[in-house]
């Protein structure tokens, strides 16, 4: 009798308790206005007044971000995904029609592939792209940016596990800078990766293991940094550099390529090199 009462206590105890959390809401809580549905998916539907900023960070529990997850959030200016290590697919067309977008981060994520920016369609000027840390990111394919933005960008993608950039993968931008530092598995730069690109005037490829830089695209580079750069062992011929006035390097004879440049060409041009301050006087090979 005492075992059948005690019983029957445990079994009113668990029909008292609260219904469970949707696993979407397990972890950080859910941004305003979006919904977290129980399969792991968000989507944050418009219009919605006013709102210019949305972050979602901290998440355990987010598995996919829909096609259009954000349509008709036109006053949306900045978005950040950070941390969400369970994140690993964000649909085609999630990000769509963002006209006042300036700043996009997707950082330290599961996702498996680029995701698709090309229908932002911001006109936002220097808009900031940030990708980093997000280990299973492999390749930048071609065309990856075209349509994000129709003025000058900045793109930050460092940290990531990328192998491969392709050919053409900045067609269509405008390039203020582009960081690619700290790829640690980064070694192919395809010739043509800058092919319908404009710019970049900054180019970072510090601890990366790019064995070359493309031959095409370089001449609008005026800022070149490649410090922890081991495998990058020679440097394209100084008269792909038409603009280039600073440069930080790795080895020694990274200098070669800049030596005895006509004056008029190398008036302003600083070289910092990583090991030694002055370019050293020894033969280039």
């Amino acid at each position: 009798m005492r075992r059948r009462s005690l019983a029957l206590q445990l079994l009113l105890a668990l029909l008292l308790l609260p219904p469970p959390l949707p696993q979407a809401l397990l972890g950080a809580p859910c941004p305003e206005p979006c919904s977290c549905r129980p399969d792991g998916a968000l989507r944050c539907p418009g219009p919605r007044a006013g709102l210019s900023r949305l972050e979602i960070s901290q998440s355990d529990s987010l598995e996919k971000i829909e096609a259009n997850a954000f349509d008709n959030l036109l006053n949306l200016s900045e978005i950040l995904i950070q941390n969400t290590k369970n994140l690993v697919y964000i649909e085609p067309g999630a990000f769509t029609n963002l006209p006042r977008l300036k700043y996009l981060s997707i950082c330290n994520t599961g996702i498996r592939k680029l995701p698709d920016v090309t229908k932002i369609f911001s006109s936002e000027f220097n808009f900031i792209l940030e990708i980093c840390d997000n280990l299973h990111i492999t390749t930048v394919p071609a065309n990856a940016f075209q349509g994000m933005n129709n003025e000058s960008i900045t793109l930050k993608l460092y940290g990531n596990g990328f192998e491969e950039i392709q050919s053409h993968a900045f067609n269509g931008t405008t390039l203020i800078s582009l960081e690619l530092k700290e790829n640690a598995h980064l070694k192919k730069m395809h010739n043509d990766a800058f092919r319908g690109a404009r710019g970049p005037s900054i180019l970072d490829i510090s601890s990366t293991k790019l064995q070359a830089l493309p031959s095409y695209g370089l001449e609008s580079i005026q800022t070149l940094i490649a410090t922890s750069s081991y495998s990058l062992k020679k440097l394209p011929s100084r008269e792909k550099f038409t603009n280039l006035l600073d440069a930080t390097l790795t080895y020694p004879s990274h200098c070669c390529a800049f030596r005895n440049l006509p004056t008029k060409e190398n008036s302003e041009f600083k070289i910092v090199n990583w090991w030694t301050a002055p370019c050293p006087f020894t033969p280039c090979l």
